[in-house]
């Protein structure tokens, strides 16, 4: 039987009795900067927050880099930016999408601009997240 050791520098307890795994999360650009709950999604490619996030750092959302994002249900429209995104207090220069919708109502933390930035440990039953900056 092999054994693995792995170090991380943040526990965040999280409740596991709701649905998914939410992080304390911040935007910021420039001197403006906006907090909220996201959750962790590692099926979606990218980091993708609702469209009040990006306008309350003043951003013209349809100025931000077009992509098309397919899900299970359909396609919607996003716009990306390039900023500082802090998930319990790990800071990272991401490229991040806003919805074009302003009904979306979703913020998750995808693969690309945080979880390729991140080494994650999950005891799901426990509400127990493990974080650490990667680093090779």
């Amino acid at each position: 039987m092999s054994e693995f050791n792995l170090d991380f520098d943040k526990l965040v307890f999280f409740d596991a009795g709701k649905k998914g795994i939410s992080v304390n999360t911040k935007l910021k650009l420039s001197d403006k900067e906006t907090s909220f709950q996201s959750k962790i999604d590692t099926g979606s490619s990218f980091c993708i927050f609702e469209r009040r996030f990006g306008e309350q750092l003043d951003l013209e959302i349809e100025k931000g880099l077009f992509q098309n994002v397919g899900t299970a249900t359909g396609i919607f429209k996003v716009f990306g930016f390039r900023l500082t995104l802090e998930v319990e207090n790990f800071q990272f220069d991401s490229l991040v999408y806003f919805a074009e919708d302003e009904n979306f109502t979703r913020n998750v933390l995808g693969r690309h601009g945080f979880l390729e930035l991140v080494k994650l440990g999950l005891i799901d039953y426990e509400g127990k997240l493990y974080l650490s900056r990667y680093s090779e």
